[in-house]
């Protein structure tokens, strides 16, 4: 090759490399108004669509007579009682909570999923065997004679004497990448820290089934509690109202009495069958949670609300969290993926070395097997230039790095902030408890004061009915509150990244951490 045809080479390859940096997807500028001949097509595409007519049904089978006659075959499980207590409602919406149970499933997809990437690394062995068959090809002998009374000689054929159809080839080949620079290593490592993402999934889930739980089962004790409130108030004014009637009868209060008393009764008995039917809706929702048949009839073994103590400080619960929630602990990994993907791309700079061997033979069987027909090989694949796609998803890789850090440090914030309401709100319903708790106390008394003042003939009708309605509001805000409290100490248990099920790869760290947030 002479120094001109050097040059031109040169030369095309320099040209090459500049075409290939410089095409880039710029595109055109981003709009910022609408298109109207997308706007337009769309309309046009809706024009040309076919609009079929439908039957809508407007029978209402629940008008229907002896509609239950035609579903005797649809009857549901018998009711059946059952005594809970919060610990036993936690433990069984736990122990069969379907959530649960398919984050379990797909942990164990994410550690099959490592074996998968790790075998790249190991060596990998194929066989091949295999026959042709073709059309038969004759091969015809020939024969020398002479041509008699002559001393010529001339060949003639003397028949077929053989043939072949078909042929056999067999081959054992090994293959074996001793290094990739990063590619297949940084995979492994991206899906083992994915693996331990499902993991968090696992316990995440755990501790989200206990917090509702919770939620559900104090949930039905506030509305059960509720519904008591609302009965007693009812008798209130049943009481009253009987009273009011004999003072009426005896001609000593006036008929209006009697009208707004009753009226007062009727919305009282309107409010105890709405808070009937939300204890109804709460029972069935708990049993929901836990998986059980819903008609099955709960009696709650927690009369009252606890008082459980709070005594952690606010930085203490923010500590906790930031070590110990499971959302920043994945943004953590999602760091560490993202990183190893760079490492992934940064690879296809490199080259890839690979050993190898095979064997072949072309017979039938392993009969061939002796024969020496084998061949050790060694490779090293390396594309310095591909046109600028390695370089893009290395770039790719590197803003990706620093999206995962954005959303680790905004999840921190953002768990910070939870936390921070949560205990704030802790603090408010724990003085609410003791305000509703002696506004109870006063009603109480001021009821009864209102009651005997009219039956002395003092006090008005009026004084008698705002007085139970005062009293009804302030027992319902002391339910509310000992219900938000102890929903709150959940709320931030779980803010804090408290685990519903302790598990061995994590119960000592956790024993301590505790045991230093109570110092």
């Amino acid at each position: 090759m002479n120094k001109y045809t050097y040059r031109i080479l040169a030369a095309s390859i320099v040209m090459a490399l500049s075409f290939g940096v410089g095409a880039q997807a710029k595109g055109s500028e981003t709009r910022v108004t609408t298109d109207p001949s997308i706007t337009e097509k769309a309309l046009a595409a809706q024009m040309k669509q076919v609009s079929t007519n439908k039957n809508v049904n407007f029978n209402n089978m629940l008008m229907q007579k002896n509609l239950g006659d035609a579903l005797t075959d649809a009857a549901g499980p018998e009711a059946s009682s059952l005594d809970i207590d919060l610990r036993g409602a936690v433990s069984t919406a736990i122990q069969n909570n379907r959530d649960i149970t398919i984050a379990d499933l797909n942990r164990k997809v994410a550690a099959a999923a490592v074996s998968e990437v790790a075998a790249k690394k190991n060596p990998s062995v194929s066989y091949n065997w295999n026959r042709t068959d073709y059309k038969a090809v004759p091969v015809v002998g020939t024969k020398s004679m002479t041509i008699p009374e002559t001393d010529i000689k001339i060949s003639v054929p003397s028949g077929v004497i053989g043939s072949n159809t078909h042929t056999y080839a067999q081959n054992l080949q090994v293959t074996w990448p001793i290094w990739t620079f990063g590619k297949v290593e940084g995979a492994i490592d991206a899906a083992r820290y994915q693996r331990n993402v499902k993991d968090l999934d696992y316990y995440k889930t755990e501790a989200d089934t206990k917090l509702a739980a919770v939620k559900a089962y104090y949930t039905y004790l506030e509305n059960i509690k509720l519904a008591d409130v609302q009965a007693q108030s009812v008798d209130d004014y049943a009481s009253h109202l009987k009273n009011v009637q004999q003072q009426f009868d005896a001609g000593i209060v006036a008929k209006l009495d009697v009208l707004t008393s009753s009226t007062s009764l009727a919305n009282a008995k309107q409010s105890k069958i709405a808070a009937d039917n939300a204890r109804d809706i709460a029972e069935a929702n708990l049993n929901n949670i836990m998986r059980i048949p819903m008609n099955t009839k709960l009696n709650p073994l927690d009369k009252d609300f606890p008082e459980p103590a709070f005594d952690i400080t606010m930085d203490q619960a923010i500590l906790m969290a930031q070590k110990y929630r499971w959302e920043l602990i994945q943004q953590d990994y999602a760091v560490k993926i993202a990183k190893e993907q760079l490492r992934v791309a940064k690879a296809g700079y490199l080259p890839t070395l690979s050993v190898g061997g095979s064997y072949a033979w072309d017979t039938a069987g392993l009969s061939g097997f002796d024969k020496d027909d084998w061949k050790v090989q060694g490779g090293l694949s390396w594309t310095p230039w591909d046109g600028g796609a390695t370089q893009a998803q290395v770039k790719q890789a590197k803003e990706n790095v620093k999206i995962a850090q954005e959303q680790l440090l905004q999840a921190r914030e953002t768990v910070e902030l939870e936390v921070r309401q949560d205990y704030l709100n802790i603090l408010s319903y724990r003085e609410q408890i003791r305000a509703t708790e002696a506004a109870v106390a006063q009603a109480e008394e001021a009821y009864k004061i209102a009651a005997v003042r009219y039956s002395s003939g003092v006090g008005i009708n009026l004084d008698v009915l705002d007085a139970e309605l005062q009293l009804n509001t302030a027992r319902t805000n002391y339910i509310t509150a000992l219900y938000n409290y102890n929903i709150g100490l959940a709320t931030l248990e779980h803010a804090m990244g408290i685990p519903a099920v302790i598990h061995p790869e994590f119960a000592s760290p956790l024993n301590k951490a505790i045991e230093n947030s109570g110092k």
